[in-house]
């Protein structure tokens, strides 16, 4: 009788290959080992919850500084929300949370200054095959390793090589012996998450199985099958038959040809729930292990703790692993991204805001039966503006004389401000909008502290943009009090619930030549002050802006407020 068992095979962390006729260097073939990376943050619910939360509290509530306000720190910091937009600093968190390791591409533009920095997926990057002083001189990307064909690899330089132009920049901390990647902190957790992963498809197999523990398949006449012949039958049965998806143990039996076809069942132990039940919480254990997690209720896990109540327990973890886990993490993203800002003269000390920062905000609502009442701190009244709000409030304000010239000195308020161009101007008519008291009603208390800024810049002569009130709200002023934490609309809203303030319109029309035809210059540069209603007489058409904006919050149904 002739018996073979078939078994599953074990994995193994593929070898770096270094393609020298190509100059590249890949991990694993066709760059395996970050697809093996994917497929076990994809397919095991620990691995992917603890990515998700480490991800999160990484990058919190987005960037911010800690220089001491000037006009050049005003300007770095209006610069970078052009050069580093969340989207790609969320991706660039992700994957060197998942990866350990991360890469993005350092645009230039054509006078050598800094464009952009763009997220670039690791997975789709490879390196050079370094040179005889170890300095990896280029970088590959690729959409597709494994059909390079299709998608041909691209050369680009590595940054720091002191040539100019696009770049690519790779993240990745020292590892000791491994010159050409980084391995995720949790490299040494991966195999429970594909434990983990495993033993779910084997449960669903199993049940569609019929909950059987597997078969002997038993083969009449197979003493005359060749060697060749019970080898291919083999191949068929594992292709077949012996995956997690099919997670039965099969034997093959060849035998003579007395013995009929048949297949016959293991018997079912009946303890067999305790060994997965057993494997399960192994897995998850080890897990949290490899990842650092201090408490699994932090990370989305069930725990069971001394702790009065969860939120405590979240709490008290929270501030640990802040400080122990993520804290690192953070410095290390960030001392990359501050390298490539230095180098094009951008000098931030930036850091992430945490996610569960609170901020002080004094309650002065009091009940009152008449129209007038005071400002709630449901839209900021009181918050606390720091020296980052204020001075982002300020960035995008303009002074719209007439005949205005910016000096060398001022260039940094013509990158962002009112003397742009705007999508509501035409080549005659500007549109611009000031910060105004917009009811007829007076507030007994004192106005929030974002009103009193803005109406302060407005008493200046100061206007914005329709462009730059999105980009203020797109940058989170008084954007803790949108509803679910989404975008605080501020054109729409103004300060919020109870709010007497709107932005209203201001027309501002270009002077004109000998021949009829708008000065030169700046969109407010050579401009003249029109009142609306005249402006329209004259020609002026102005956009049509949604009706919140010209109603002021503590005009509306219910003074704003959505309940």
């Amino acid at each position: 009788m002739d018996i073979k068992l078939i078994t599953l095979s074990s994995y193994v962390r593929p070898d770096v290959v270094e393609h020298k006729s190509k100059d590249w260097v890949l991990n694993g073939e066709n760059q395996s080992y970050y697809s093996y990376i994917i497929d076990r943050n994809n397919g095991s619910p620990t691995n992917a919850s603890i990515n998700r939360s480490y991800s999160t509290l990484i990058y919190g509530k987005g960037l911010g500084f800690t220089n001491k306000i000037s006009d050049s720190v005003v300007n770095d910091w209006a610069s970078l929300h052009t050069i580093l937009r969340p989207r790609e600093l969320r991706n660039m968190v992700t994957d060197y949370q998942v990866f350990g390791e991360f890469s993005f591409q350092v645009v230039e533009n054509r006078d050598g200054s800094l464009h952009s920095l763009t997220h670039l997926p690791k997975q789709m990057i490879a390196p050079s095959i370094a040179d005889e002083n170890g300095q990896i001189r280029n970088y590959w990307y690729s959409r597709d390793w494994k059909d390079i064909k299709k998608y041909e690899p691209k050369a680009f330089k590595a940054f720091g090589d002191g040539k100019a132009g696009t770049s690519i920049y790779v993240a990745k901390p020292y590892s000791i012996g491994d010159e050409y990647f980084g391995s995720p902190c949790y490299a040494a957790g991966l195999q429970y998450a594909e434990m983990e992963e495993e033993i779910s498809n084997m449960n669903i197999s199993s049940i569609k199985n019929g909950l059987s523990a597997g078969y002997i398949i038993n083969i009449p006449n197979g003493d005359n099958y060749t060697d060749e012949e019970k080898r291919e039958f083999e191949a068929q049965v594992k292709r077949k038959l012996t995956t997690s998806s099919n997670a039965s143990n099969f034997i093959i039996s060849f035998n003579g040809q007395d013995v009929e076809i048949s297949i016959t069942p293991f018997p079912v132990n009946d303890s067999v729930h305790k060994q997965w039940d057993f494997l399960v919480t192994e897995a998850k254990n080890q897990l949290m292990t490899a990842h650092r997690v201090i408490s699994p209720s932090l990370v989305g896990l069930s725990s069971s703790s001394g702790f009065s109540s969860v939120a405590d327990e979240m709490d008290m973890s929270e501030k640990q692993t802040m400080k122990r886990v993520i804290a690192p993490k953070q410095d290390f993203i960030l001392e990359a991204i501050e390298e490539v800002l230095v180098h094009y003269g951008i000098n931030l000390d930036l850091y992430f805001k945490p996610l569960t920062q609170e901020e002080e905000i004094e309650e002065i609502v009091k009940e009152s039966d008449s129209d007038s009442v005071e400002m709630s701190s449901q839209c900021g009244c009181k918050v606390q503006l720091n020296d980052e709000m204020d001075a982002i409030l300020e960035m995008y304000a303009q002074d719209p004389p007439e005949g205005y010239e910016l000096g060398s000195e001022e260039e940094y308020e013509l990158q962002m401000s009112a003397n742009q161009t705007s999508e509501q101007d035409t080549k005659l008519w500007k549109t611009r909008y000031a910060f105004t008291k917009g009811t007829s009603k007076s507030p007994k208390g004192g106005s929030r502290q974002f009103c009193n800024k803005m109406m302060s810049l407005s008493d200046q002569g100061k206007v914005y943009r329709k462009e730059d009130i999105d980009l203020m709200s797109s940058q989170g002023v008084n954007g803790k009090f949108a509803h679910e934490g989404g975008k605080y609309d501020i054109f729409l809203y103004a300060g919020g619930v109870n709010c007497y303030h709107r932005f209203e319109r201001r027309v501002y029309k270009k002077k004109l030549n000998a021949d009829g035809t708008p000065k030169k210059g700046g969109a407010m540069q050579q401009t003249d002050f029109v009142n609306v209603n005249e402006a329209k007489r004259q020609g002026y058409k102005p956009v049509k802006n949604p009706k919140d904006v010209a109603i002021a919050e503590i005009d509306k149904p219910n003074k704003g407020s959505l309940r």
